[in-house]
């Protein structure tokens, strides 16, 4: 109890804070000192500067190779405006086939793939990968079964690899592929059951579908070691196609022969994993993971930290297992380990959530998500002080119904005032996308230039768990790959 009344009190001077007066921006010319239209530009040219030098990236300074690349993608965003006009990407839903198949053919999508974005953040292991390679591979086993019954558990379509039928209700799937009209429908079925599109724009509820399809596709993914296995080596060959060189995975510890094949494409790729607790669990689970996230950090330092997932504004609260972090840390600690903390906090539209107040005040290494601080004046200039990096998933954060249009998405607030943030795509194999589409949507709707991609995507690695000298090498090769990307650019015909 004492540790929760701690908690109000900060909270409480946190607020009081709140009430001193914003200062005034310096060097603003006053209205009525602007008596000529060539005194008023001026004025209004530095008023625009100043601003901008307040932006995330502001303080790099770009290289003559890099001045000539931007100007060619500023060229390139303004043809892709044109060409989107009637229908622009980022105002639309993701999960609109239109919206979709437009980013598929931009010029723009094709530079953000090429572009390296250093490392992923920000994504749930689990539905990191290929659901196509899952569907076409996997339910082709004879041991797959499906669920058919009319029970309420397990959820209806769901998916498991079992050596004996899982019970009443369960059927395999080879005998029902066999038996429909076309396999290839079939098979498109249980895809779009395992993933969110076009179908689910209308659904009443799209976090309880989102969380439905968890439990349709985890009993195939974990039924046998090989799927696993198999899955995580193309996720890892994915990331590689995509020029990412580094991934922080929720919950999803990776088999080392895995991280010993990626290497042999790509010497420099690392992984490290957070593991994650759900919101809904009791304090007594919570209690139980943060105790395991110990032991294996003793054994393994890939195990970087501790997150708490799931819908926000449905489960508990940050403070609700207030007690259980405060203790493990202690714990960590004592054993010379640590325990850094990444929790998801503010995915949500509500301005009563306070889970962001207790990222704050916990030490949290990086905010997940942050939609709601931009409700926070204080906590943003907070979390900027305490160089705290937000994991922004803009895609995710649409489709899941918290910004329909992301021209309006919170970040735009945040890299305007200096915040640091990365980029990460949550749970790109459910939403059937990739980190190179929030690239995308970021860029276009975000006005960014090449300046601020390079230092969302230096971020990533900044803000990472790697250690200080296996940071320092990830920043060199990447700022190798930075300079083949620029001249790339600049050989693009115009």
């Amino acid at each position: 109890m004492l540790s929760r009344f701690i908690v109000v009190v900060c909270i409480t001077a946190l607020t009081a804070c709140a009430s001193r007066p914003p200062a005034i921006a310096p060097n603003v010319v006053q209205p009525e000192s602007l008596t000529d239209v060539g005194h008023y530009l001026e004025a209004r040219a530095r008023l625009i500067e100043q601003e901008r030098a307040m932006r995330l990236g502001a303080g790099l300074v770009l290289t003559p190779d890099e001045q000539s690349a931007n100007r060619r993608l500023t060229a390139l965003k303004q043809v892709e405006f044109e060409r989107t006009r009637a229908h622009f990407p980022p105002a639309h839903s993701f999960l609109d086939a239109r919206t979709r198949q437009l980013i598929a053919e931009s010029p723009v999508f094709a530079v953000m793939r090429r572009m390296p974005k250093g490392g992923i953040l920000h994504t749930h292991g689990a539905a990191t990968g290929d659901f196509r390679w899952l569907v076409s591979h996997a339910t082709y086993r004879a041991d797959a079964y499906i669920y058919v019954g009319s029970a309420a558990q397990p959820v209806s379509g769901a998916l498991r690899i079992s050596q004996q039928p899982p019970g009443e209700g369960w059927q395999r799937v080879t005998e029902l592929r066999a038996a429909a009209p076309d396999a290839r429908a079939f098979d498109e079925e249980i895809y779009r059951s395992i993933t969110l599109g076009d179908e689910d724009r209308a659904a009443p509820d799209i976090w309880l579908e989102f969380g439905r399809i968890f439990q349709r596709f985890s009993g195939l993914l974990f039924g046998d070691p090989g799927v696993l296995s198999e899955y995580w080596r193309r996720i890892l060959d994915e990331l590689i196609d995509e020029n990412v060189q580094y991934l922080e995975a929720r919950n999803l510890p990776i088999d080392e022969a895995i991280v010993r094949h990626a290497h042999k494409r790509d010497a420099a790729f690392a992984v490290n994993f957070i593991v994650s607790s759900g919101r809904s669990a009791t304090r007594e689970r919570v209690a139980q993971t943060l105790a395991a996230v110990l032991d294996g950090r003793a054994k393994d330092p890939r195990l970087v930290g501790f997150d708490l997932v799931e819908e926000e504004d449905r489960t508990n609260s940050n403070l609700f297992f207030l007690e259980e972090i405060l203790a493990a840390r202690l714990e960590a600690d004592r054993r010379g380990i640590g325990l850094r903390l990444y929790l998801h906090s503010g995915e949500t539209n509500w301005a009563e959530n306070e889970n962001l107040y207790d990222a704050v005040l916990l030490g949290a290494s990086r905010i997940g998500h942050g939609l709601a601080l931009v409700k926070h004046p204080l906590l943003m200039d907070l979390v900027k002080a305490r160089d705290i990096a937000v994991e922004v998933c803009p895609i995710s954060n649409q489709v899941l119904g918290f910004v329909p249009d992301l021209r309006n998405h919170p970040a735009v607030h945040y890299i305007n005032r200096g915040l640091p943030i990365v980029l990460a795509p949550d749970d790109p194999a459910i939403m059937q996308h990739s980190l190179s589409h929030d690239f995308y949507v970021a860029f276009m709707a975000w006005g960014l230039d090449l300046k601020a991609l390079k230092q969302i995507a230096m971020n990533s690695l900044i803000y990472s768990a790697l250690s200080p000298d296996d940071k320092r090498r990830a920043l060199d090769e990447w700022q190798r790959r930075w300079d083949e990307f620029v001249t790339w650019v600049n050989d693009m015909p115009e």
